[in-house]
């Protein structure tokens, strides 16, 4: 009776399309986990960038600071 209706092509037709909708959005997750991933990776090395930044500025400090003080103690 169903047959009436639907024909069997259209049967395989529907099947195929879940199919193939289901694999695209397991691919768009992986996807999307792999962006994910990418932008904490990123975060991750921008925060670094910025504590190397700061690491540099203070061993300049550091190293002017000793530089003042040798003068200093030279002068004496």
């Amino acid at each position: 009776m169903i047959e009436k209706f639907i024909a069997p092509a259209t049967i395989v037709y529907v099947l195929s399309a879940s199919v193939a909708s289901l694999w695209w959005a397991a691919d768009l997750s992986r996807r999307v986990d792999t962006i994910e991933h990418s932008t904490v990776t990123a975060e991750r090395l921008a925060r670094l960038e910025a504590e190397v930044h700061a690491l540099g500025q203070a061993t300049r400090d550091m190293r002017e600071s000793l530089a003042d003080l040798s003068r200093a103690i030279r002068a004496r």
